[in-house]
Order: C-alpha cells, then structure tokens, then sequence
C-alpha cells in the first residue's frame, strides 16, 4: 500500500477510540476542551518533530546517494552517444526532481498531523508522476545506484506509513475535539440567542400589559360617558328625529296620493318646462320634494288651481315637522365615545399584533430549544468517542 492509500484510509472516517472513561459537566466542557485540545496540540508537534527528524536524516541519506549517482561515469561504459546522452539526460532531470521533492517535503506546512501528511504525500505523488521516465532512462546505465536512491524512497514511505499509523489516534482526536468546540460555540451562541428571545418575550408583555391597562381604562371611560344622562338624553333625542323622518317619509307618500298627476299634466302639457317638473315629481316624488321642500310642486298647484286645503295642510305639516328635526338636531351634542371607540379599536388591534409577535418569539425560543438538545446529544456522542461521559 502507497503512502497515498494508506492516509486515505486513516483519514476518511475517524475511528473510535476508547480511553480510560471519564465524567464531566457541560459547564466544565470549554475548561476540559482547551486541556484537551493543548495536550492533543503537543502530541501533534511530538508527531511532527519526529517526522521532521525523519525527513532530516532521509535527506541527508538521500543526498550522499545523489552524489554517487552523479559520480558514475557513463563515458566509460560500452554503449553508443545516443544511449549515453539519454542516460545523462535522465540522471539529470531525475535529480532535479529529487531535489524539488526534497525542498517540498523539508517546507511542508505543518500546521497539523494531517495537514503535515497531506503535503508529504502530495510530495510523493508528484515525484511519482514526474520523475518516471526519467528513472527509467537513467537506470540503463546506472541500475545499481539509481536502485538504491529507488529502495531508500520507498523505505522512507514504509517508515511514515507507520509513523502515521502509530500516531494516527492523535488525528482522529484532533477532529473529534475540533467538531466538539465548533458545537459548543453553536450552543453558546443558542444561548445568546435564547436570552435574547427571552428580553424580547418580557418587553412585549410588558406592552402587552400596558395596552390592555390602556383599554380597559377606555372602556371604563366609555361605559361611563354612555351610563351619564347627557349621553341618555342623546340617545333619546336620535331616537325621536328617526321617529320624526319616519313620519316626515309617511307625510311625504302620503301627500303624493293627493297629487292629480293626470290633471297637472292636461294642464300643462304645452309647457315643456313646467310639464318637466310635473315628471320629475310624478316618477321620484320623495326625492324631488326633498330638493325644494315642495315649492316647485305648490307653484304649479297654485297656478293650475289644483291646490286644496288637504294638501297645504300635508305640505305644511311636513315643512313644519322638518324644521322640528332640524331643531332637534341642533340640540343634538357630539357623541363623546365616538373617538374613544376608534382609540379601543385601534389598541385591539396592536395588541392582536403584540400577541402575534409574541406567539413568534415563543416559537423561535421552541426551536432554539430542539437545536440545542440536538446539538448537545450530538456533543455527547462525539465525547464517547473520547472516552468521556457528559453528565446532566
């Protein structure tokens, strides 16, 4: 298996580790996460320091044979210039290939384990894909030397692989412990924003409180003005100008039956003006009598001499009885509730909102609770893999 395989294999899916168990409260999560995390940090640069140490003396092993490889004479050997010329070609190339692998693999960034052998194998997979042909050629005059440069490679791999495999827990722990604090930062910033909800919850009902303090007050007010006995005689008074129009409607219609429509209109059917007031009244009579309180109608009356005593006396008692209701109306105060009601009617409906608004926070406090129940399950379980239990 090839360095490549195998880091593929041991960092594809964290494996489960089982420590000594131990117990601890969420409240001492972050304590025990940053102990963890610094301990887990100094076995990575243990790690690291060894491989680098590895790297070290692979190089240095590396470049003394490099020297023997640049050493072989190839004039000396039985072969044509062609031949010749391709082999010093690729001792070249594949030197220079060697060195930048070198370079790469000594400068690796090492920020973590992983990291660390990703770069090394990357390292190696470029060596592997660039330096192929050039091996080849060189390897026709100088097999035994470019072989040894070829064995100390693949010892080297071998040695890493192990490295790796021996310290591979570190890793797995590493990611384990990074999971666990980017979820216990998502917790606390539930938290945050649960208290949040939680001062938002308190401000609406606060208002809430106030609104409906506010309303009441209202409706006592109402209740009151609608309980004095201006407001009664008010009442009263609208009561009996509706009774008055009810009547004044009855006078009307029944001052239309007394009208000879017939008569009126032989009479003046030759003057197109007058027979046109004569139709109007003849086809909406309530409404044309309303206009001019019947002067029209009593002009043509008079001057047709249709007009009898029962319909001046029907006219004058509507007259009579309009004027009453004009005078009542006067009497009439402006109702003191109307703009209490619209000010009632306007709080109920911030205080729908206001419950509304309310009913929301409250949903998205329920919400927060079930990510963070989530979240923390999901904290304990990745603890088990740790060796630690989180206790309640």
């Amino acid at each position: 298996m090839g360095i490549f395989s195998f880091l593929k294999k041991i960092f594809s899916e964290p494996e489960k580790i089982e420590p000594t168990r131990e117990e601890i409260h969420f409240s001492d999560i972050e304590e025990f996460l940053k102990k963890k995390i610094n301990e887990n940090t100094s076995k990575e640069n243990e790690v690291i320091s060894l491989v680098k140490q590895k790297i070290k003396a692979f190089s240095e092993g590396l470049r003394e044979k490099i020297k023997i490889v640049n050493k072989v004479d190839i004039e000396s050997k039985e072969k044509n210039d062609k031949i010749k010329s391709a082999v010093n070609e690729g001792r070249k190339k594949y030197i220079e290939f060697l060195e930048r692998f070198m370079e790469n693999i000594e400068n690796a960034d090492e920020e973590n384990i992983e990291k660390f052998t990703e770069n090394i194998n990357s390292a190696f997979l470029r060596l592997n894909e660039s330096s192929g042909k050039s091996y080849e050629r060189a390897t026709i005059l100088i097999g035994k030397e470019m072989g040894s440069i070829k064995e100390s490679l693949k010892n080297f791999s071998t040695e890493l692989i192990n490295t790796f495999n021996e310290n591979k827990e570190i890793t797995s722990t590493s990611k384990i412990l990074v999971l666990i604090e980017s979820k216990v930062s998502e917790i606390k910033e539930i938290n945050e924003k649960s208290k949040k909800i939680d001062e938002e919850v308190i401000t609406i009902a606060n208002k809430l409180k106030n609104k409906e303090q506010g309303n009441k007050e209202i409706s006592e007010k109402i209740e009151k003005i609608r309980s004095s006995q201006e407001y009664l005689d008010n009442i009263e008074k609208e009561r009996l100008i509706k009774t008055q129009e009810e009547q004044i409607e009855k006078g009307i219609s029944e001052l239309k039956q007394l009208i000879d429509f017939k008569a009126l209109s032989n009479f003046f059917h030759i003057f197109e003006d007058k027979m046109e007031i004569v139709k109007l009244y003849r086809d909406d009579f309530t409404e044309e009598f309303k206009k001019d309180k019947g002067s029209r109608l009593l002009n043509l009356l008079n001057e047709s001499k249709l007009n009898t005593e029962s319909i001046y006396d029907k006219i004058k008692q509507i007259q009579d009885g309009e004027k009453e209701i004009e005078d009542n109306k006067k009497e009439i105060k402006e109702d003191e509730t109307k703009p209490l009601s619209s000010e009632l009617e306007k709080a109920g409906t911030e205080i729908k909102d206001l419950k509304n608004e309310k009913d929301w926070a409250e949903k998205k406090k329920e919400k927060l609770k079930t990510t963070q129940e989530e979240t923390t399950n999901m904290i304990k379980e990745e603890l088990e893999n740790v060796g630690v239990n989180l206790k309640d």
